[in-house]
């Protein structure tokens, strides 16, 4: 089941209320465990929600340049790879005439780098408008 909303938690904890119950518990008594159940599952969202914006909140805090500077190298390492394979090997085959095992970059490489590409691009876009907030420094690193 998906964690994603209130409505999910409920329909959770009243499957587990169905499954582990026994069938000869009251209704009243079914809806206040369910409850507690609910409750007990929202503390724990809560929990994992702010330990995943406690590590967003380190990593742009930290003094260490680089990491607030990954998006870029992600985009310039991408470059690189497809230098290597799309103009590089090819070359070299052309003028040694040897045939070179052909590379092909992965459909999760294109995916995964004109995803990181987009929304890096789209930042730095909204950055040099004079667009200035939360977002846009988390997308771009800088902040």
């Amino acid at each position: 089941m998906d964690l994603t909303g209130i409505g999910s938690v409920a329909d959770l904890a009243k499957g587990l209320i169905d499954r582990f119950f026994p069938p000869d518990v009251t209704p009243e008594q079914r809806a206040k465990v369910q409850i507690e159940v609910e409750k007990m599952l929202q503390q724990d969202r809560n929990v994992l929600l702010d330990a995943q914006k406690s590590i967003i909140v380190a990593e742009m805090q930290q003094a260490d340049t680089y990491t607030k500077r990954a998006r870029p190298t992600i985009v310039y390492a991408g470059l690189g790879y497809i230098f290597l394979v799309h103009v590089f090997m090819p070359l070299v085959a052309f003028f040694t005439s040897k045939a070179l095992p052909t590379v092909v970059l992965p459909s999760e490489f294109w995916w995964a780098w004109s995803g990181v590409c987009g929304i890096w691009i789209v930042g730095r876009s909204t950055e040099k408008k004079g667009v200035k907030n939360k977002l846009v420094s988390m997308i771009t690193g800088k902040g």
